[in-house]
């Protein structure tokens, strides 16, 4: 057994890299996750696995599904935690460090493939419908709520801690949070109505959440945060994730995901709420995290890089039009895209790198 400590970001479960030899067989590696205690509940593992297994069932077979203890249960509780056991998905997260177009759009694809395979999913009645968006409406909720006096309480609050470069950088957040709220509001207004297609998604699937084997996608991981919602959260959540502010790729990696899950001019507009009301409700929780509750995180370098990340894409928002921008990425009548031809004519407007990441 080898442990790996924390990973996954800041969820808090532990993991441990499990091999078992059998005789001169190839060792067989498993991963042993202890879940933390706050998440999920016994009810909410139920529903993770049970999307796990319904997706292998579809032919599916990226995605780590439990094994079973000797009594058929897909958990097992030790010490007031949730523990499971899985097989142990091959490949490297290599999206950050080798990024490739090739490699973007078979993200995208995959990604595509698991909705797919999970639309037919049901779990307590809770299953795929149409009707207006739950994350929509959090974020629209949210960012409502710092327009209405939270966002002068999250000041006030950083402004009384103590001096440290997590603190100066909160005040960025919260000067790009304060720069972008009104617009972002304005469009999140016309769009949370709307009803779109909703199903089980990943709800937190990141660029580091894929796994490669050469150009092929080997594994997809972390599903602690799986609901009912629009498919463009996860379109939005892994492009951000991916190439930020960079056009082209979020062109092209929509169409990827298009070329094997069509996506409607409606999904297409939700893809623009979801990623910048994400981005100044994220910048917001971490800043209450850290200077109204209290709390600590042990990863601080990637904390550290987590919270520039966010400062650097609120930037990017507050420099150009929502309102553009969504227009372009509805596309046209027919509901799909065309290539734009020239940088600014993108879904965002302002064109850098796209392979830098969080």
């Amino acid at each position: 057994m080898e442990s790996l400590g924390v990973t996954g970001g800041f969820s808090g479960a532990v993991i441990w890299r499990v091999s078992i030899s059998a005789g001169d067989s190839r060792p067989r590696q498993l991963c042993l996750r202890r879940w933390p205690q706050a998440h999920p509940s016994l009810t909410g593992l139920l529903a993770i696995h049970g999307l796990l297994q319904h997706v292998a069932t579809a032919g599916y077979d990226l995605v780590p599904v439990p094994l079973a203890t000797r009594y058929g249960e897909t958990y097992f509780v030790h010490e007031d935690h949730l523990w499971e056991l899985a097989p142990w998905m091959p490949g490297e997260a290599i999206l950050a460090s080798m990024p490739t177009d090739e490699k973007l759009s078979a993200a995208m694809q995959t990604l595509a493939q698991f909705h797919q395979a999970a639309q037919t999913y049901s779990f307590e009645g809770d299953a795929s419908r149409q009707s207006q968006s739950p994350g929509l409406q959090q974020r629209l909720a949210m960012i409502q709520n710092m327009q209405q006096g939270e966002l002068q309480q999250l000041w006030q609050a950083t402004r009384t801690a103590a001096a440290s470069d997590l603190r100066e950088l909160a005040f960025e957040l919260l000067e790009g949070i304060g720069r972008s709220l009104d617009g972002v509001a304005s469009y999140l207004q016309q769009v949370v109505e709307v009803p779109l297609p909703l199903q089980w998604c990943l709800r937190d699937v990141r660029h580091d959440h894929v796994l490669f084997d050469g150009k092929e996608v080997s594994g997809l991981l972390d599903f602690g945060a799986v609901a009912v919602d629009s498919v463009a959260g996860d379109l939005s959540r892994l492009l951000g994730s991916i190439v930020n502010d960079h056009p082209e790729s979020w062109q092209a990696g929509i169409e990827a995901y298009a070329r094997q899950r069509e996506l409607s001019s409606d999904e297409r507009r939700a893809i623009v709420g979801f990623d910048q009301g994400g981005l100044i409700c994220s910048a917001a929780n971490w800043v209450r995290w850290l200077f109204v509750e209290g709390r600590s995180f042990p990863q601080i370098h990637a904390l550290h890089n987590q919270l520039v990340w966010l400062r650097d894409r609120l930037q990017m928002l507050a420099t150009k039009s929502t309102a553009s921008n969504a227009s372009k990425l509805s596309g046209p009548s027919r509901g799909r895209l065309t290539q734009p031809s020239t940088a600014s004519e993108g879904p965002h407007s302002i064109a850098v790198s796209p392979w830098m990441h969080t």
